[in-house]
């Protein structure tokens, strides 16, 4: 969806200055593990495909958010 990559910018702008890293850090750990399950199930949707790239990318794309998520709230703790 459209506004979630609105919001993932609105975030990494964030992260780009010190007053409002912190905030940011924690709205994009928020982000993520929101869209989590829709990741998910896109990637189970994708195994229907015939694609092999999409699913591949869809499946990579899963387990990749949860360092992401914890590279986030540690970002916030020390900002």
């Amino acid at each position: 969806m459209i506004w979630s990559g609105y919001a993932e910018s609105a975030c990494a702008a964030g992260m780009l200055h010190p007053r409002t890293r912190k905030a940011a850090a924690y709205a994009s750990a928020a982000l993520l593990a929101g869209v989590l399950p829709g990741n998910a199930k896109m990637a189970a949707d994708a195994q229907k495909s015939s694609n092999t790239a999409y699913k591949v990318a869809t499946m990579v794309r899963v387990p990749l958010q949860v360092p992401m998520i914890r590279g986030m709230l540690k970002a916030a703790r020390s900002a």
